[in-house]
């Protein structure tokens, strides 16, 4: 007796195929970047955005009038790849200077065996 599949046409997907399609679907981000005017908002919820996401995109005007954003993270730990977690200072609505951390990728912290990183993190 012959079986009947209820999807006869997944037979003719190759299975790389379905293997590679969840592997994308994977590394898709689970939820966008929240994108933080700062001269707009104090410095306090700044940071309990980071806190809370992890990340976001700081965006403020430069007294040239043009537009300065950067993504910021809330532990140098979510620094991608060879970057290193620096601290950085962008104006809030309540203060010209709001401390966060920005990635950087072109510092180092190589001491020649062991790739040393300093812990930076931001609490409320």
């Amino acid at each position: 007796m012959k079986t009947r599949h209820a999807f006869p046409w997944l037979r003719t997907i190759p299975a790389a195929a379905v293997l590679a399609a969840g592997v994308i679907a994977g590394m898709a981000p689970a939820s966008a970047i929240s994108r933080i005017e700062t001269t707009r908002t104090d410095c306090s919820a700044i940071r309990a955005v980071l806190v809370r996401e992890g990340a976001a995109i700081l965006r403020h005007t430069s007294k040239k009038g043009l537009p300065i954003y950067d993504r910021y993270v809330s532990s140098s730990l979510q620094c991608p790849g060879n970057s290193i977690g620096v601290w950085a200072s962008v104006p809030a609505r309540d203060t010209k200077s709001c401390r966060v951390i920005a990635c950087d990728p072109n510092t180092s912290f190589d001491d020649g065996f062991f790739r040393s990183r300093p812990l930076l993190r931001i609490t409320e």
